[in-house]
């Protein structure tokens, strides 16, 4: 990983001292690195970088036992479901108020990591996703909630109709639907709401508001899995979003530097208050 240039460094590090809290990067860089001659791997949600996550927050805990409030930067195109929740659920445990800044995407996992912050900031080119676990079926990679929707479509039309009722091609289509798979799809579309559902809760909503919030990003009527949920559609979903331009523009340099790197790693860093004498 580069050496910030100095100057960022020293902006980012004025934000801690001034605001006396801790910030955390987790970074996702644009491009990945070659692993053989036809194949690339780039940074996603997983297991390996929830254990560095895990070692910076105890290095920041330590350095930083004035305050409890975290600035959680964040760049992400998703990754893993269970991992990402465990990470959100370790960051809300461990800190009393939490903010995080998306300059350009928080996707998928990186959403329900947001849904542990206190309030959200979203740049002007940023925004956040649907969570909506991608799911290996026959071959491809298909949305979990997508394929209960579409069952849900065939009983919404023909679930009072005898099987020689049911048009040629709709029925075609039920034949190849598996029960199993349905039921697998439709727990973890449940198990999503509830992760998220728990977040937001923990993070101050009522019970009322955080069940509408998730239900919204957790079963999209209307968003495919990459819709951009911008400031104003996560306002409008019922997200905290605040407002600081400053803040944010500096956090933007600091992920745009990161976003060049080659890597299939997430880019992970600290900063904490320095001690004044």
């Amino acid at each position: 990983m580069k050496t910030l240039p100095e100057e960022l460094r020293k902006k980012i590090q004025s934000i801690a001292n001034g605001k006396n809290i801790s910030i955390l990067t987790f970074i996702a860089p644009q491009d990945g690195i070659k692993t053989s001659p036809i194949s690339f791997a780039s940074a996603a949600i997983q297991e390996k970088e929830m254990y560095r996550l895990e070692e910076m927050v105890k290095s920041l805990l330590i350095s930083n036992k004035t305050s409890k409030k975290l600035h959680l930067i964040i760049q992400t195109p998703g990754g893993e479901l269970h991992t990402s929740y465990k990470i959100a659920s370790f960051l809300r445990n461990k800190f009393a108020d939490i903010e995080v800044f998306v300059p350009y995407q928080a996707a998928s996992g990186g959403t329900l990591i947001c849904c542990a912050a206190n309030k959200i900031y979203i740049g002007e080119l940023g925004n956040i996703t649907p969570i909506d676990p991608q799911i290996r079926y026959k071959n491809t990679w298909v949305s979990a909630y997508a394929f209960e929707r579409a069952t849900d479509t065939l009983k919404n039309l023909f679930g009072e109709h005898s099987p020689g009722e049911v048009p040629t091609p709709w029925q075609q289509m039920a034949d190849k639907l598996d029960p199993i798979i349905y039921d697998e799809m439709s727990t973890l579309v449940f198990t999503t709401l509830i992760y998220a559902k728990t977040l937001l809760e923990k993070s101050g909503y009522d019970n009322k508001k955080a069940f509408n919030i998730a239900l919204s990003i957790t079963r999209p009527e209307n968003y495919s899995h990459s819709f951009v949920l911008s400031t104003d559609q996560a306002r409008d979903i019922g997200f905290n979003i605040g407002s600081d331009d400053d803040t944010m523009r500096i956090y933007g340099e600091l992920v745009s530097f990161r976003l060049k790197e080659k890597s299939a790693d997430h880019s992970i860093e600290e900063f904490h208050p320095e001690e004044t004498s």
